[in-house]
């Protein structure tokens, strides 16, 4: 039996590109002078040459991946190990690496959620002294400036412009909402979690329009999801 190496199925690999290259251009050819018998015999023979460009690739491939199977079959599992002993190697630094960097990410999200908890905790203090005070020298919300508490929390009107808290746990999960929806393939569970279980700030929502000019953040674009077919 002929052994297939990597290289022969590279090497059929490239034939195709190689044919597919030269089909496009029997293709053009053929739209500039679409009468031409001659044009038209060329781009045949062209789409033969890549049809059997691509059996000829696809069975050295199979036959290759076969050999392939069969000789780990038949190796012991000392010897799998010393032959991929330079994939191993650089695995295992890569990867060592790899975790260091999200481990290091891991740490400076913490603090960063951290103060982003604490700022928030901040602001609705400060909301709340405020509506307080105004609220006690008999201003409520009900004209231009004033204090007042809901079960919604504490509202200040500072001069027309509204504050109000917005708890620093509903802060939370409204930031790790905005970047799951930006990152996370669609659906997901933890956006839905984040969306509807977590009771985050949601902007339009809110006569203050706390978090409506964040950025967006960071969105990682994935392959369309294909249309459902309807009918036949």
């Amino acid at each position: 039996m002929v052994s297939i190496t990597a290289e022969m199925v590279a090497a059929a690999e490239a034939e195709v590109t190689e044919a597919e290259r030269v089909r496009a251009a029997a293709e053009e050819a053929l739209m500039e002078s679409p009468n031409s018998t001659l044009k038209a015999q060329e781009l045949a023979a062209a789409l033969r040459r890549v049809a059997q460009g691509r059996t000829n690739a696809r069975e050295l491939r199979e036959e290759r991946e076969w050999q392939v199977s069969a000789e780990r079959a038949a190796a012991t599992r000392e010897e799998l190990e010393k032959a991929a002993g330079k994939e191993i190697t650089a695995a295992g630094r890569a990867l060592k690496s790899a975790r260091e960097e999200l481990e290091s990410a891991a740490v400076a999200a913490q603090a960063g959620l951290v103060a982003l908890m604490q700022a928030a905790e901040a602001h609705d203090a400060l909301v709340q002294q405020h509506a307080e005070s105004l609220a006690g020298m008999g201003l409520d919300v009900g004209g231009d400036s004033g204090g007042a508490s809901s079960f919604q929390g504490w509202t200040v009107k500072a001069r027309g412009t509204a504050y109000r808290t917005a708890g620093s746990g509903s802060v939370l999960a409204c930031v790790a909402h905005r970047v799951a929806e930006a990152r996370l393939e669609y659906p997901s569970v933890m956006v839905g979690m984040l969306e509807y279980n977590m009771g985050r700030v949601v902007p339009e929502e809110r006569e203050d329009g706390l978090f409506g000019k964040l950025p967006a953040p960071g969105r990682r674009v994935f392959p369309e999801v294909p249309r459902l077919r309807v009918g036949g």
